[in-house]
């Protein structure tokens, strides 16, 4: 599911701040006082890099506020490390050199903040850092699809003989003629088990989905939510049983003193012959000289192996002498993105660290560490808001009170709301001084889970100053692409010739028999110009339409880029083709299209809403369907919602009608949870929310 998060930190930093809205400078704007009148005089806090190959984008996020250093030793010279950590307020640990009770003597007491650039941490010693109190961070979920990717790779590699087919090729030693050469493993309709299900083995899950598996066990010591079960056709098991059943076995966990060596002779003795071990997650999880026996005497089919112990592995051991055995250096996050990323994340959490707030991705967080760290109760008023935003804000020290039915109960909400701290609203139903007076004086933040709010009372939130967030931009992809969809739908009778088909009443004899409205050479008018209906202008720029006009109050200033022209509402009527509406409700704009309206639209025209149902007057619409004033209709929004099955539009043939599910694809379900999420964190962190309403 889109790695499950796209990452905590992917998420809200987003190639520093594209995605989040906000500027890495502000980092340091809900800090204390003293801490931003220290970083506007100068570079004051100084930053160690322990590496020269850390890239450029989290190098120059830390020098905007920080003075920086960097040990420029390839491999990484303790000493001189040791020597340059002296004194210094913030670490980017990049590199695996042991981060321990040395190097933090070297630093000293005014050491403020440490963050990696991985995501396992092996090579720390946890429990010295946190003894010191001293916040530390790492970098995972970012690196899930690059290290996802590679996993894939390494899977079909081992299983097909890649390595042995090149040491053929390299030795003439071409032997095609044999039916059986080189005969490798198929994916198809095999068992792929996973050792640690979390976000790289759901990325690896997800890409091999597409490869016609049977199943997906794992292996954890807690069970993934059901609905990831659901979405991967996912099983726990115990170990016995992953060895047992298991035709690929992806080793995916961290390192830990359980999970050291537990893939051992034991262990390889109860896997299949033919079964491919990956591992793509600590060397040190594996026996090596057990995995050399296993693989030499064909007790497993083969290995691919991202990891070792140690690393560098020597050239001379021994598992490189094997035909069956995969291997690269390490590489799993090794592409120029995602290690960017990393970058950016570990800097972040390095000056979030200094600033006193807490880090994107911490390895840990201290009691009553801010006020983002400590518990706060979050009302969520729906059960199937995506998971990612509800692990999101339990990962900052929610508790999160999730109303269980569908579609959400008043009541339900009215007992559950009292008390809390934020109400996540992911519903329709009204947000009005009913609920803020139920909730109480407390309530300090809200943010629905939609673009349009013309269910919240504004006036009301404004009153009471109680910041509110809602999630526009992330919906108009989806919604474009549905609005397109409807275009095309009501243009080309859709509706009507599924129920000629229905009806066995095929008339192709006809030559005129359903004949449609063409997107190319039409006009498309647009009422409203904002993010949806351009991109919608945006699709439509190659399918060689005549022009593309719009109506707002005000003309966009950047309109050139879709070669659209700013007219009044009355040419909008009169030259439209296709007509759009994608304007927000408004009093101004409620029946906005009426019988006076379509009056005045071609008879060729076809009226498309993707915006609220309110802005159109229905029952006119209905006449103008009826008596042909207008061509057809496409509406994924109406009034009422649900619509009555008894409406009269849903009889009608040239009216194709869909229940507002403009922004029901996955990808942007989970951006908008993602983005409500991080408004209500910003507002109990003090900081302006990403998409505030007012």
């Amino acid at each position: 599911m889109l790695n499950r998060f796209i990452g905590l930190s992917a998420a809200i930093v987003g190639r520093s701040s594209r995605i989040s809205g906000f500027p890495s400078s502000s980092l340091f704007k809900a800090g204390n006082q003293n801490q931003n009148r220290t970083m506007s005089t100068g570079k004051a806090f100084k930053v160690l890099v322990t590496h020269p190959e850390v890239p450029q984008e989290g190098i120059d996020l830390l020098k905007q506020n920080c003075e920086v250093t960097q040990v420029q030793s390839v491999p990484i010279n303790r000493a001189e490390l040791l020597e340059k950590i002296k004194g210094v307020d913030g670490v980017l640990w990049g590199g695996h050199e042991p981060l321990n009770a040395e190097a933090l003597d070297a630093a000293g007491p005014q050491l403020k903040s440490i963050s990696t650039m991985s995501a396992g941490i092996d090579y720390v010693d946890v429990p010295e850092v946190k003894r010191r109190k001293i916040p530390l961070g790492h970098t995972p979920t970012v690196l899930n699809t690059a290290v996802a990717d590679l996993a894939v790779g390494l899977l079909i590699a081992a299983s097909r003989r890649f390595h042995e087919g090149r040491k053929k090729i390299d030795n003439d030693q071409w032997e095609n003629y044999h039916l059986n050469w080189l005969l490798g493993q198929d994916i198809r309709d095999s068992t792929v088990g996973f050792y640690g299900f979390g976000g790289i083995g759901q990325a690896i899950a997800k890409r091999l989905s597409g490869f016609d598996i049977d199943k997906v066990l794992y292996t954890t010591r807690r069970r993934v939510h059901k609905e990831i079960e659901e979405e991967f056709n996912a099983k726990k098991v115990d170990f016995d049983t992953l060895l047992a059943d298991s035709d690929f076995i992806v080793i995916a966990s961290p390192l830990t003193k359980d999970t050291q060596g537990v893939f051992n002779a034991t262990a390889f003795n109860k896997m299949k012959e033919t079964a491919v071990l990956i591992n793509i997650a600590r060397g040190k999880i594996v026996n090596q000289d057990d995995l050399y026996e296993a693989l030499k005497s064909n007790r497993i089919f083969s290995a691919g192996l991202d990891v070792t112990d140690p690393e560098p592995l020597s050239p001379k051991d021994k598992l490189l002498t094997l035909d069956n055995a995969v291997i690269l250096p390490h590489i799993g996050s090794a592409t120029k993105r995602t290690r960017a990323d990393m970058s950016t994340i570990a800097a972040h959490n390095v000056l979030r660290g200094l600033a006193g707030e807490p880090m994107l991705s911490p390895a840990y967080f201290f009691p009553n560490m801010s006020r983002a760290a400590s518990a706060f109760k979050v009302l969520v008023s729906h059960p199937n808001v995506p998971v990612p935003a509800l692990e999101l804000l339990r990962s900052r020290g929610a508790e999160t009170i999730i109303c269980q039915s569908v579609p959400p109960s008043r009541e339900e909400i009215l007992e559950k709301v009292p008390g809390v701290d934020a109400i996540y609203w992911a519903h329709y139903q009204p947000l009005n001084a009913g609920i803020l007076d139920a909730a109480g004086s407390q309530l300090r933040c809200v943010s629905t889970m939609s673009s349009g709010i013309d269910f919240v009372d504004i006036p009301e939130f404004q009153k009471r100053q109680i910041p509110l967030g809602h999630t526009p931009g992330v919906v108009k992809n989806s919604v474009a692409d549905l609005a397109i969809g409807l275009m095309i739908a009501a243009g080309r009778h859709f509706h009507a010739g599924r129920t000629e088909i229905e009806r066995s009443q095929w008339k192709i004899e006809q030559i005129n028999w359903m004949m449609g409205q063409e997107i190319r050479d039409s006009v498309i008018g647009f009422f409203g110009f904002g993010g949806i209906s351009q991109a919608i202008a945006k699709r439509l720029q190659c399918w060689d339409v005549a022009k593309i006009i719009y109506h707002t109050r005000n003309r966009k200033e950047n309109d050139g880029d879709f070669k659209a022209e700013h007219v009044s509402f009355e040419n909008l009527l009169k030259e439209s083709d296709f007509l759009v509406v994608a304007a927000p409700l408004t009093n101004e704009t409620r029946d906005k299209f009426n019988a006076l309206a379509f009056q005045q639209m071609k008879k060729s025209s076809v009226f498309v809403n993707v915006a609220r149902g309110g802005l159109v007057n229905q029952p006119d619409l209905h006449d103008a369907l009826t008596t042909g004033k207008i061509f057809a209709a496409g509406l994924d929004v109406t009034t009422p919602e649900p619509l009555p099955a008894d409406n009269p539009l849903l009889k009608l043939p040239n009216c194709v009608i869909l229940p507002h599910m403009g922004t029901q694809t996955m990808k942007t379900t989970i951006e908008m949870s993602l983005l409500a999420a991080n408004n209500i964190l910003n507002a109990i962190e003090g900081k302006p929310m990403i998409r505030p309403a007012y």
